[in-house]
């Protein structure tokens, strides 16, 4: 088995892309390989191989002896290709000694063709575990991109937003024309085991059910056109839905796909929050409880007294809490939510959290302090790509309900971009498609077997002769067809 280092003198030199581009094209050729993250963090290799669920033992509880190698091993879509997730915590350190066992008992594993080890840069515990028996040794420059006769211009979000933020102020509003194709399926290895199941009991065929997100009515999406179907859905939940899906049912005696295409236009309405002088009496509603992840336990309710004290106008209650979660949480990958008792008093503990958890924690503080809040998500929809996010909204009178982007502000903050992530109180962008307006909120019709996100519906879900499928079970697609700014 041939040992692969994957490195940089730096930081910034596109190392992880590299190393997954690699571990792609072994897989391809046929080969065996085992690819280690062997860095903190940020888990990069998830997004790059898109693993939508994390794995609950990684390289650190490897290497400390919390689990057995078959225990932190994660599948991917490629076939042959197996991911070693590294550790979540971004200050873990390990020991050159336990690196250097760790490296020869994987070395010797018999069943990979490829041992690729993702290692950060630098000259730490490691490097020196990894590099002295390293047979080939890649390392990544930055300026060999300057190299290339005609190099990709690096792109900033703020690149495209803050012309549109400034069209925003000029005119009320930006607005684009999105259509999207989106599907989900079962893979054909969860097929084949359903179909056996199925044989085994006397049937020839597997009784699917299938929902999709589909975008919903609200302020930023009109035109909504529903343009085409894999197959006529059994049925479509209305707009007002508040996780809106097109649903399926079928006996399948052969594995198929569930797809839609839809086109809507996105607009972004401008808000000035800090600008707006807030009635002397609000509204009470959308200020409960939720559980089980809007919870006003001790720790929050003290968190938010403290980030308020002393404030009486709403708006800047809103924006201390904004402050807070878009600059003391870190951006982390996060396991299936439902794995946490409460991923709202978790994140303002750990200081960690995605999209989603960082939307919660902002609408909890705000409920808290009595400021209406609620959850909002779907995708984003750039140009080049769609994804999943999340985010929330609050209400102040006499303006209404505004956005907060909490995942969006952090990550101008980290950029250094103050002016964009300001903007992002109060006010999205139009790379959006809105399927949901509730977390934790039924389908219609409702899904009776476990959900593998009961919080949340962005890819959909697929239930299989009673069954809930989960994680690698479950392929789907996102893709987007059109993108034209109006």
């Amino acid at each position: 088995m041939r040992s692969i280092v994957m490195t940089a003198g730096c930081s910034g030199c596109g190392t992880a892309a590299v190393t997954a581009a690699v571990a792609r094209q072994l897989a391809l050729q046929g080969k065996k390989v085992l690819l280690v993250e062997a860095t903190a963090g940020l888990r990069r290799m998830n997004r790059l191989l898109e693993i939508r669920e994390e794995g609950l033992f990684d390289f650190s509880d490897l290497l400390e002896g919390r689990c057995a190698l078959e225990n932190a091993l994660l599948p991917t879509r490629i076939a042959g290709l197996t991911l070693l997730q590294g550790p979540s915590a971004i200050d873990w350190v390990p020991e050159a000694a336990d690196v250097q066992l760790l490296r020869e008992e994987l070395s010797g594993t018999e069943q990979y063709d490829a041992l690729l080890w993702y290692c950060p840069p630098g000259a730490g515990a490691l490097q020196k575990g990894l590099l002295p028996a390293a047979e080939t040794l890649v390392a990544t420059h930055p300026d060999l991109a300057a190299r290339q006769l005609d190099p990709p211009v690096p792109e900033r979000s703020w690149d495209r937003f803050e012309p549109q933020h400034d069209q925003m102020v000029r005119t009320g509003a930006a607005s684009a024309d999105i259509t999207l194709r989106t599907s989900i399926g079962m893979t054909d290895e969860t097929f084949a085991r359903a179909l056996a199941a199925a044989k085994a009991k006397g049937r020839n065929t597997v009784h699917v059910k299938v929902w999709l997100p589909l975008p919903a009515a609200c302020p930023a999406q009109s035109n909504i056109t529903l343009d085409s179907f894999t197959a006529q859905p059994t049925y479509i939940a209305p707009e007002t839905a508040p996780q809106r899906t097109a649903y399926w049912e079928a006996d399948l005696a052969e594995n198929c796909r569930f797809g839609a295409q839809y086109s809507y236009r996105s607009t972004a309405h401008y808000a000035a929050p800090l600008e707006m002088q807030a009635d002397p009496v609000q509204p009470d509603f959308d200020t409960a409880e939720q559980l089980p992840h809007i919870a006003f336990t001790p720790y929050m309710k003290a968190l938010a007294a403290q980030l308020t004290e002393g404030i009486t106008d709403p708006v800047q209650k809103a924006k201390r809490i904004y402050d807070f979660v878009t600059l003391n949480v870190h951006y982390h990958f996060q396991p299936m939510y439902f794995v946490h008792e409460n991923i709202t008093d978790n994140c303002a503990r750990s200081r960690r959290g995605d999209c989603g958890v960082m939307a919660a924690t902002f609408i909890t503080l705000c409920r808290i302090a009595g400021i209406p809040a609620k959850w909002q998500s779907g995708m984003v929809a750039r140009p080049e790509t769609a994804g999943c996010h999340d985010w929330a909204m609050f209400y102040i009178a006499p303006k209404g309900w505004m956005y907060a982007d909490c995942s969006a502000g952090a990550s101008m903050a980290r950029a250094g971009n103050e002016k964009m992530r300001l903007h992002y109180f109060g006010n999205l962008d139009t790379d959006r498609m809105v399927a949901n307006s509730d977390i934790c909120a039924p389908f219609d019709p409702p899904m009776c077997s476990f959900r593998a996100d009961p919080c949340d519906n962005q890819v959909g879900e697929m239930e299989v002769d009673g069954v809930g499928l989960y994680g690698q079970q479950v392929e789907t697609t996102q893709e987007i067809v059109k993108h034209q700014e109006v």
